[in-house]
């Protein structure tokens, strides 16, 4: 026979203790609450490894946050389950963004002219900004492109080699002789800041 489930008073004592830091509670909180929040992000994800990672951002943030719960708003099952769900969210969210930037690398033709990445104009108009413009503006397209999609658009090197139809080795080459192209110019910025 199953044992009942547990009372929402009993999970609220729980987390007001671990809202006190009482890691005991705390972790009998996480053993009745983690699989059903786990089933739930599953679900959402579909990716067990993905749902592991969003269960423990989620309670790190169930633990930081356990001051904050307040049991008129709702029970803390509905609280944690809130929480876990919008971090599952905003990984299918990520992970969806992350996709367009591979498929727009993959759309791009390699002829294609340098145009500075989004996370460029993100750096600012200063003069180091500029620089690092003008530096990637000297490297070949190949290289260029290849620093881009690492830097700027955060894509893996396996990523970079399928959007560009190129071996890994060919990506992890371009992007470390771009780099050491780039590297006279960056450590003339940064002797200058210092100064």
């Amino acid at each position: 026979m199953n044992p009942a489930p547990p009372a929402v008073s009993d999970d609220a004592a729980l987390l007001h203790a671990a809202a006190r830091r009482d890691e005991a509670a705390f972790a009998a909180l996480y053993d009745r609450m983690a699989r059903p929040v786990f089933s739930l992000v599953v679900r959402i994800l579909r990716s067990r490894a993905e749902a592991e990672e969003i269960l423990q951002e989620a309670f790190w943030q169930v633990w930081e946050r356990a001051p904050d719960y307040r049991v008129e708003l709702g029970s803390p099952f509905c609280w944690i389950v809130t929480i876990a769900r919008r971090k599952a969210i905003d990984r299918l969210r990520a992970n969806a963004r992350h996709l367009q930037r591979i498929a727009a690398a993959q759309g791009a033709r390699a002829e294609d002219d340098f145009v500075a990445p989004l996370g460029a104009e993100s750096l600012g108009a200063d003069e180091r900004s500029a620089a690092v413009r003008a530096g990637l503006a000297r490297l070949g397209n190949e290289e260029r492109r290849a620093i881009a999609l690492a830097f700027f658009d955060g894509l893996t090197h396996v990523e970079i080699a399928a959007a560009l139809g190129t071996p890994v080795g060919t990506v992890k080459a371009r992007i470390r002789r771009g780099l050491l192209k780039l590297k006279p110019a960056l450590a003339r910025l940064e002797t200058t800041a210092n100064h």
